[in-house]
């Protein structure tokens, strides 16, 4: 096993919430007033780049650039988007938790949005 990987495969439940954090959209562009395609950001302990993962329970959805600092599809450079999107969790950390919040707080706001969305979608 692969030190900071979550183990074992999602269960049912967390691949549906990994299915409605991609709907969500990026929980980072959300706080800006833009809409972007989420991937699954696992949270670490202590809330450290290279941490071990809390598991799967413990995820957000960031878009490519404000996840792993990729201007996908954008002819500007990660770094040149910053002014417009804000601070990338993989190029600065500490920018990005001071201008979006600490992995409890965006946990809590991720798990606010998905009941949202489950109570809509019902």
């Amino acid at each position: 096993m692969r030190r900071g990987r979550s183990t074992g495969n999602p269960t049912l439940a967390q691949q549906w919430r990994f299915r409605v954090i991609q709907e969500i959209g990026c929980i980072a562009c959300l706080a800006i007033g833009r809409k972007s395609p989420a991937e699954i950001h696992h949270l670490t302990v202590g809330g450290l780049h290279g941490q071990k993962r809390r598991g799967h329970d413990f995820t957000v959805g960031l878009c490519c650039y404000h996840h792993r600092g990729v201007a996908a599809g954008s002819v500007i450079s990660a770094r040149g988007l910053e002014p417009l999107l804000g601070h990338s969790y993989a190029l600065n950390p500490k920018g990005f938790r001071a201008q979006f919040g600490r992995d409890d707080a965006l946990l809590a706001r991720q798990n606010e949005l998905i009941e949202h969305h489950t109570r809509i979608a019902a």
